[in-house]
């Protein structure tokens, strides 16, 4: 009856009554705020003396804190008009809950003070930040709770401030007109343009002119919401400077930059001078389990790269790196920008980065800290600016000094006084001239120490693929070469790319190598696609039909150059150093072969990079290899005077001619005379000697490509290798007897190239677009997994090898069971490899076999004899080396067959 009597009382109010309600709710709303603030200055001036010992005055404070809290809220979601929030701006409320808050010392007070003090700076009604009141007693009450004040408080509530702060930045940003409230420029302290010539100003804190920039800075190195709030506001104060030109020149004079650069360099100097590369020991890859690679003496002073605290410390640095990076992103104003970039250089580059390349060492892990450093920090990086400063310095490239747009406006005059300052201070500096970043990636290819030649590999690898324009002519020495004078002929590109299939079966028996091959060129093409300079060659014609094709430049010499077609010369001293390393692959380390495989990767996806001369044979040599040859030659005189027809009949004869002189193929006899292919051979006699020397070599090598493929769970997977090896259903395909009775097939280079032509990697299909996993620089080529060496950071770091997304090749489901895998001593039979260095083939030797002297005979193989000292590997480091060799070569046989396409480096006429 109730609900009834209300709902008929109801029924006869007029619209006009229920609208003179509201503003009854409104000053009801008011008398209660009132009365509230009322009972708040009651207790506080009664209590205020007890705070201390009475746990109780706190918690009435904290509760009429939330009771005004709790009105405004209310108001604020109500129609207009809001009496209430303009009761705070009479009465001035704030600044009794700044008091009280301040000089409470209790976080539960503060909490409750920052929360109102949200509340008033997110209301449009009155506009709390046009008030100069307003501000000075918001930045007087956080300025007590910050890390400089005297009020000590917990990480949740200064993460609040902090939040707060980046709150009116974000409300300066988008109401420029309101900062001349929040900034303003002492006036008396500032000097003629005269006074300023002579140098009569001197530069000092302006902390007391702009204090909400301050209090953001104090942040910036903290970790998490706290540091990340703070970074954005100062990046909006930062962008708002474009709106005046006193806070512009006020940046500049400012401590910003000095402080920037020292935080960046005390965040450097915490990370060890010395590392060694690890994992942890509970998770260490499979790949690495089924290998000779052991973790060398750690040094007391040495960190390791799979420790929690060195992974903070660099998650850290690399942070603030960006952090860098963003500024520079949203700077607008030119001179800020130059400042910025001045003490970069003069504070960072010169004072702690250069110097830690000339202070590495080889023999206490130094190289492979400074080398692991360089390679995050341009992962890290992508602004144009930045990276060009770094790598011009570093790689001792010549600099051209930026002309002012207008040298006599007063900031331009104030930051070249700032720069003077730092070019005079830091004139003692050594010239990078005298050692430089080429010389430290040299010298890391020739150690001996196999951490360092994997720490130089990774850090060339993000050379070549991120920043390709300034290791032109300054990491590897080019050769020019014309577009039309580089292709190849499709005779000559089926003969390279069917010799490096047959390599590939010539390492390891597969029954499966046609779908890898196939899953290998998926994986290639994205790659090929998403290089940096692909973009400027895979341009599409407009809707005119014509074709806009981009350009890239290059900075190695010191002006910005196009970047013409070229290639590498063959006695380019880093490929030297690579090819040599190519050569001892079977005795290297597992993590080096990774990181080699991976740069050949890196330098043969370029478009811009023509792959003859280095890695394929000449193209001048496969002429003569071709014109050599004994085949008929056709009379095209005679043929033609046969047409009787037009001359388009005449025409298309000779394109028929041109078409079939473009097909003909080397003879057998003239095989590819780079060194890549001569390394390889080489590699395939070293493999070919084995599979002499060791009884089942090829059941191993199936049984240790089944352990590495990653269809298979890891969780079976031995750790190491003084683990029982578990059975499992993909594993279990090693079985000699198994493998004796597997069906042949045909060869799978024959059945690829027997119609292969350039055309039959298509770009209708193309990938491009797709998401893709970004590894770090480890990451192993092709299928073969094999986890970071370092934690995952940013999304901002890049990578050049991603995992296929192409459907994975099938196994027939209707295979039976298998015997188990290989016998522990078998694997950790011990094997001698002569160093590649001394002799021309690298020759295999079983240690304390007696069956090797009548196994491996002269006789048996005229270029195989035994090695009187060398390496000694295990069987299973050996076999492991063998898959990772043959996926690499797979992998470069898809990427020569897609660049064929993707760049148009084959002719057919």
């Amino acid at each position: 009856m109730e609900f009834w009597s209300r709902l008929i009382s109801g029924a006869g109010d007029s619209p006009s009554s229920r609208q003179s309600s509201i503003p009854n709710h409104s000053q009801q709303r008011l008398i209660r705020f009132k009365r509230g603030h009322a009972q708040l200055l009651q207790v506080w001036q009664k209590s205020s003396k007890k705070l201390s010992i009475d746990p109780t005055v706190a918690e009435n404070l904290s509760m009429c804190l939330l009771n005004l809290q709790s009105i405004l809220k209310d108001e604020i979601q109500a129609p207009a008009p809001h009496l209430c929030i303009a009761d705070v701006a009479e009465s001035r409320l704030y600044v009794l809950v700044s008091s009280i808050a301040s000089t409470s010392y209790n976080e539960s007070i503060i909490h409750e003070a920052l929360a109102f003090f949200n509340i008033l700076i997110n209301t449009e009604e009155e506009n709390f930040l046009e008030y100069q009141g307003f501000a000075d007693i918001f930045i007087e009450f956080v300025s007590d709770i910050s890390t400089s004040g005297p009020v000590m408080v917990d990480v949740e509530i200064e993460g609040e401030m902090v939040e707060l702060l980046f709150g009116v930045a974000a409300k300066l940003r988008l109401r420029p007109e309101v900062l001349p409230m929040w900034f303003r420029r002492n006036t008396q302290d500032l000097k003629s343009p005269e006074e300023v010539g002579r140098g009569g100003f001197v530069p000092k804190s302006h902390k007391e002119e702009f204090p909400l920039f301050y209090l953001l800075l104090d942040y910036v190195h903290h970790d998490g919401k706290v540091g990340d709030f703070a970074r954005t506001g100062l990046l909006y104060l930062i962008e708002s400077s474009v709106h005046s030109e006193d806070l512009e020149k006020w940046v500049v004079e400012s401590d910003l930059a000095s402080l920037m650069a020292s935080g960046l360099g005390a965040l450097y100097s915490q990370l060890s001078r010395k590392l060694v590369l690890s994992f942890p020991r509970d998770s260490i890859p499979t790949i690495l389990s089924l290998s000779d690679d052991t973790l060398p003496p750690i040094p007391y002073d040495a960190d390791e790269t799979a420790s929690l605290a060195f992974q903070a410390h660099l998650k850290t640095f690399l942070s603030h790196l960006v952090f860098w990076q963003d500024v520079l992103e949203h700077c607008t104003s030119i001179d800020i920008k130059q400042t910025l970039l001045d003490h970069f250089q003069f504070l960072f580059l010169q004072q702690l980065l250069y110097p830690s390349l000339l202070e590495s060492s080889d023999a206490d892990g130094g190289s492979v800290a400074v080398l692991t450093y360089l390679q995050h920090v341009l992962e890290s990086i992508d602004h144009l600016d930045l990276i060009q400063l770094i790598l011009q310095y570093l790689l001792a490239i010549p600099q051209k000094q930026p002309e002012d747009p207008s040298p006599s406006r007063p900031t331009t005059l104030a930051r070249r006084r700032k720069s003077q300052d730092l070019i005079t201070n830091m004139a003692d500096n050594p010239p990078p001239a005298l050692f430089n970043l080429v010389d430290l990636i040299r010298g890391g290819l020739q150690s001996r120490d196999q951490q360092t030649i994997t720490s130089t590999l990774r850090l060339i690898s993000v050379l070549m693929r991120k920043q390709h324009r300034y290791t032109i002519s300054t990491l590897v020495t080019i050769a020019p070469s014309g577009e039309e004078d580089t292709k190849r002929t499709i005779g000559v590109h089926n003969r390279d790319t069917k010799l490096l299939l047959h390599i590939a079966e010539r390492l390891a028996k597969n029954d499966h190598l046609e779908d890898i091959y196939e899953t290998h060129l998926h994986d290639a093409r994205t790659v090929l696609e998403n290089h940096p300079c692909s973009g400027m060659l895979l341009t599409l014609p407009d809707i005119r039909g014509f074709t806009t094709q981009s350009s890239i430049l290059t900075c190695a010499n010191g002006e910005p150059e196009l970047i013409r077609v070229h290639t590498i010369r063959s006695d380019d001293p880093l490929l030297s150093s690579l090819f040599s390393l190519l050569e001892n692959f079977l005795a290297n380390d597992v993590q080096t072969n990774l990181s080699l495989t991976q740069t050949f990767v890196v330098l043969a996806s370029c478009g811009y990079t023509r792959l003859e001369g280095w890695l394929l044979s000449s193209t001048a040599e496969d002429e003569i290899a071709i014109s050599l040859e004994e085949e008929p030659i056709i009379d095209m005189h005679d043929t033609l005077s046969d047409i009787s027809g037009s001359s388009t009949e005449i025409g298309d004869a000779e394109k028929w001619h041109a078409m079939k002189l473009a097909h003909r193929v080397p003879s057998q006899n003239a095989k590819p005379s780079s060194l890549f292919f001569n390394a390889l051979d080489c590699l395939g006699r070293q493999v070919d000697s084995h599979r002499q020397s060791i009884q089942d070599f090829d059941a191993y090598l199936t049984d240790r490509r089944n352990i590495l493929d990653p269809r298979a769970e890891m969780d079976e997977v031995p750790v190491n290798l003084a683990t029982p090896i578990q059975e499992s259903g993909d594993s279990q395909n090693a079985s000699p007897a198994r493998s004796k009775n597997l069906p042949q097939m045909d060869s799978i280079s024959q059945r690829l190239s027997a119609d292969k032509t350039s055309s039959n990697v298509s770009r209708s299909n193309s990938p491009r677009g797709r998401q893709q996993n970004r590894l770090s620089s480890s990451t192993l080529p092709g299928r073969l997994s094999h986890p970071h060496i370092v934690p995952s950071l940013s999304p901002s770091q890049g990578s050049s090898r991603p995992h296929s997304t192409s459907p994975p090749y099938k196994k027939p489901v209707s295979e039976p069971p298998k015997p188990p895998l290989i016998p522990l001593e078998i694997l950790q039979r011990k094997l001698r490899l002569t160093d590649r260095h001394r002799t021309r083939i690298n020759h295999l030797q079983i240690v304390g076999s007696s069956e090797s002297s009548s196994t491996r005979s002269p006789s048996r193989d005229p270029e195989v004899r035994l090695a009187d000292d060398g390496t000694e590997v295990s069987l299973s480091h050996l076999l492991t080396n063998v898959i990772i060799l043959q996926e690499f070569v797979i992998e470069l046989a898809a990427i020569v067959e897609v660049r064929a396409s993707l760049f148009d480096e084959v002719k057919f006429v």
